[in-house]
């Protein structure tokens, strides 16, 4: 453990030494000026997030307050986490998490979820995942599902003896954060990424993706390759012995706490089922939800609530999180980095393979620094240049990165992930470690699949 730390100490520090070069380091003719100041804030965040040598909120804060004193971007660029939905949909799942304790819901819950699942490591955690992923196909945001689906899982984790910090833990929690992320990249209207290539291609190039053509060609090894291999990989890397608490299944009556809370859970979910008939963002119901449980009288929490028992770490993290993502698309960093290993990768007609390896290559880099929202916004502008050097249809080029979104190496990188991280008190290190196993996993396995597959389709 000392090791551990000591390495992720030495890491930071020569991160933090390169932050400060490319700070200081002169603009180069042509560069558009914010791109390096954004970089060296950019690559800061992601090592004080990834090496966790300060609490990750407060790298959140570092973050914001370097971004901008150094005015690398406006201040409605860098704190406009602030406002997004994501950091929304963190604070409306912290307040309906403490419903679901307070009320006994979750022991409710709990005691019905372990009469169904295996009583094995291996079989929990493909029961959490697939009903994750099932979840996925009624409910149209990865983030609402998350904050839907957490709560409940860190109520399994207490009644099977897996403590916060525990690999046990860990690993349910990322069962389902995972399983309900990683395959819905097949489902067109399922994941933030998909619609918004869906819209950049629409706007950019007119195209209408139908959806039927998207799930036949992303599907059966996106989705059901995730659905067979990342459980493996979450039992392997988190394998715990499961010690279910003695005595506690005990079944109550109904109370009306619990009946309160059922209805607020249950009209969340409606809403969210239904967004695109409303139009009302997946966070805004979960803030509505959120305050439903605060309001005096009508709600189960005190209103001191928000001053004495939550936790705004997460949230810090959070609107941290997706101000980087901002800074970076904003500056420039991301299109640069896109264009400047668009000049250098052999792109060429006739080379299938080597076409498709660097199209993934460029879509991963872009998503890194980026993170997997933005990442269409940057890669289907330039899909043209793509298509005329390798000789491609424009559409296989489109599609081409879809893949990457489920091979990533930073849990930064989707929102989805960062919440789970934030509302499971995940260890950084650990997720990062299994994020990276199967981005190894995918390249060898899935990534020739898929390859193969798109290629008998056309």
């Amino acid at each position: 453990m000392n090791f551990s730390k000591h390495f992720s100490s030495i890491i930071f520090f020569i991160a933090l030494a390169f932050s400060v070069f490319l700070l200081l380091a002169p603009m180069p003719l042509g560069m558009a000026p914010k791109v390096l100041p954004a970089a060296a804030v950019v690559l800061l965040a992601v090592a004080l997030w990834s090496t966790a040598v300060v609490p990750s909120a407060l790298g959140s804060i570092i973050f914001l307050f370097a971004a901008v004193v150094l005015s690398v971007a406006p201040a409605s660029i860098v704190f406009s986490g602030f406002y997004a939905g994501a950091t929304w949909l963190v604070f409306g799942g912290l307040v309906v998490g403490l419903g679901v304790r307070r009320s006994g819901l979750d022991v409710r819950l709990i005691n019905t979820l372990l009469k169904r699942l295996p009583s094995s490591y291996l079989g929990i955690v493909y029961g959490i995942f697939f009903v994750a992923f099932m979840l996925a196909w009624v409910v149209p945001s990865a983030s609402a599902r998350v904050a839907l689906l957490v709560p409940i899982v860190l109520s399994l984790n207490k009644r099977l003896g897996f403590e916060v910090g525990s690999k046990g833990h860990n690993g349910l929690v990322l069962a389902s954060a995972m399983g309900t992320m990683t395959p819905a990249f097949g489902i067109l209207p399922s994941n933030v990424p998909n619609m918004a290539l869906f819209g950049a291609i629409e706007s950019i190039h007119g195209i209408r993706i139908a959806y039927a053509e998207y799930l036949f060609l992303n599907f059966p090894v996106i989705g059901i390759g995730s659905v067979l291999i990342y459980p493996l990989v979450i039992f392997v890397l988190f394998k715990d012995q499961p010690k279910p608490a003695v005595g506690s299944e005990v079944t109550k009556s109904w109370s009306i706490d619990e009946k309160k809370l059922l209805i607020i859970v249950m009209g969340a979910l409606f809403l969210w089922l239904t967004d695109t008939l409303h139009g009302v963002s997946p966070a805004w119901v979960a803030l509505g939800a959120a305050l439903i449980c605060l309001l005096p009288k009508l709600g189960l929490l005190p209103p001191k609530t928000l001053s004495k028992e939550m936790d705004y770490g997460p949230v810090l993290f959070v609107a941290g999180v997706i101000g980087l993502g901002a800074v970076a698309t904003h500056s420039g960093l991301g299109k640069l980095i896109a264009t400047s290993l668009l000049e250098v990768v052999p792109l060429e007609p006739g080379a299938d393979g080597t076409n498709f390896s660097m199209i993934v290559l460029i879509g991963t880099v872009v998503g890194i620094f980026t993170t997997m929202p933005a990442q269409p916004s940057i890669m289907v502008p330039m899909a043209s240049a793509m298509a005329s050097a390798s000789g491609w249809p424009l559409m296989s080029i489109l599609m081409a990165p879809v893949v990457t979104w489920i091979m990533f190496p930073f849990f930064y990188q989707a929102p989805p992930v960062v919440l789970a991280v934030a509302l499971g008190e995940l260890k950084i290190l650990w997720v990062i470690r299994m994020l990276l196993v199967y981005m190894i996993m995918s390249i060898i396995i899935l990534l020739p699949i898929h390859f193969l597959w798109g290629q008998s389709l056309g």
